[in-house]
């Protein structure tokens, strides 16, 4: 069972603890995500299964989208409802205008530093270990890329509530975000509720829930599954020819010669998937080459992930 299987995480589970409920229903040993989600928050969750999961370093670099919920007036020690409150403000005077504009303030290209309940390494040790035990430790920060941070509706009162939508680059901290937003409006913040919606081209709307696994069969699941081939429709098809089949599986130089169709606004430096006739991915590769100028006495791609 080969494939990549969207699955909308409940709230109270971990990202490992998903992975081991699909490992124990499939009864396949290789299963693993392509990145975690907080067990508060819930939504989409990329898992891959057998063969897929040599796919998985080209997933992770996916942007994400996210709704979830900010309360102003409250700070807690993990930035999200599952920490203790460290001190609460009255923040009645904030409106939605106010609102907005920090909203604005945080698009675009932005340093934040990841919190401490998280599962970054430190000298060897998790960071949410560190935290549990009361230590914090300096973390340096990192650049995250906020394409889009939309109000979609503002409770307002003492602790007003500010729904929002997301979309953003991998390693995103939407629990630093929110304390980052809620510091900036001087009354701190946190995330109180978190879902996610969509990862890259693949939305929550096609993913199953681990209760519509439990008790089927294989062959059913296998239809929940996208093949090899469609797990990274963001990456360009080339399509091989036949004899080309042994010629990756050997990792010789592939050229023009043993292309039966790619496309044209193919650009040097893209990855790419090489399938054959039959939608078999092959390998994963990077082009050499621009699509309206391929040259057919060089080579044609350089191979990142060989798959037969």
């Amino acid at each position: 069972m080969d494939g990549l299987l969207l699955i909308d995480k409940p709230k109270g589970m971990t990202s490992y603890e998903v992975v081991e409920r699909v490992r124990k229903i499939l009864k396949e040993k290789k299963v693993g995500h392509t990145g975690t989600l907080d067990p508060a928050a819930t939504g989409l969750l990329l898992i891959c299964v057998g063969k897929a999961t040599k796919l998985t370093p080209f997933l992770q670099d996916l942007d994400k989208t996210y709704e979830g919920e900010l309360i102003f007036g409250v700070t807690t020690t993990s930035l999200d409802e599952e920490g203790q409150i460290l001190e609460r403000k009255d923040a009645s005077s904030l409106n939605k205008h106010q609102v907005e504009e920090l909203f604005n303030r945080f698009k675009g290209k932005i340093k934040q530093i990841p919190p401490m309940f998280s599962a970054i390494h430190w000298q060897g040790e998790r960071l949410y270990r560190l935290a549990r035990e009361g230590l914090e430790v300096k973390r340096p920060p990192r650049e995250v890329h906020i394409y889009e941070l939309q109000l979609l509706n503002f409770l307002p009162g003492r602790h007003p509530r500010a729904e929002f939508k997301l979309s953003c680059s991998r390693g995103t901290y939407v629990r630093s975000l929110c304390g980052d937003i809620g510091k900036a409006s001087g009354y701190g913040g946190y995330q109180a509720s978190l879902r996610r919606i969509r990862v890259g081209p693949f939305d929550v709307s096609r993913a199953k829930r681990l209760e519509e696994l439990e008790g089927e069969d294989k062959d059913k699941i296998r239809k929940f599954l996208y093949p090899l081939c469609e797990a990274l429709p963001h990456f360009p098809l080339v399509e091989v020819k036949k004899e080309a089949e042994k010629v990756i599986k050997w990792g010789r130089p592939l050229y023009l010669a043993h292309l039966e169709k790619f496309p044209l606004e193919l650009k040097r430096r893209d990855r790419v998937r090489l399938c054959n006739e039959q939608g078999q991915l092959l390998a994963i590769a990077t082009c050499l080459q621009d699509g309206t100028h391929f040259f057919k006495d060089r080579v044609g791609f350089k191979y990142l992930r060989v798959l037969i």
